[in-house]
């Protein structure tokens, strides 16, 4: 079990088939979608949102000694990681209606032809061929 819940900032391991990998968990991140996790991968060097159920018994503290190096080795990378993965989302919930753009429809600024409104009665889609006629 490990104790990311417990820190604001947790660094730890993430062990699975393909390898292990030093995480960053922190609670200063917006939630992630329901069931779901938002982790920093430094194999990856990004945020990743992993599914929690699937992740979570993968996940494993980091001895002191281990800590220090993570620490000192991945600590500036998270930073910029966490910047852009804040612009990213920042920039997701600015999207209001005064500032998103609105199209509207002014008799000016939109010169679109009108289609041309189709009548057909069934009879004119009738054709006067024959079967005898498609015959090779």
């Amino acid at each position: 079990m490990n104790s990311m819940d417990k820190k604001q900032l947790w660094y730890g391991e993430l062990r699975t088939a393909r390898g292990n990998t030093i995480v960053i968990h922190d609670q200063a991140l917006p939630e992630a979608s329901p069931g779901r996790i938002y982790l920093y991968n430094s194999t990856r060097e990004s945020i990743i949102e992993y599914v929690k159920d699937i992740v979570e018994n993968n996940l494993h503290d980091l001895d002191n000694d281990s800590l220090e190096k993570a620490q000192a080795n991945y600590a500036e990378a998270w930073k910029q990681a966490k910047a852009e993965f804040m612009s990213k989302q920042k920039g997701n919930l600015d999207l209001s209606p005064e500032i998103a753009p609105v199209a509207t429809k002014s008799d000016e600024s939109i010169d679109i032809e009108e289609e041309p409104e189709i009548t057909a009665d069934v009879d004119d889609l009738r054709s006067d061929w024959t079967d005898e006629e498609y015959e090779e």
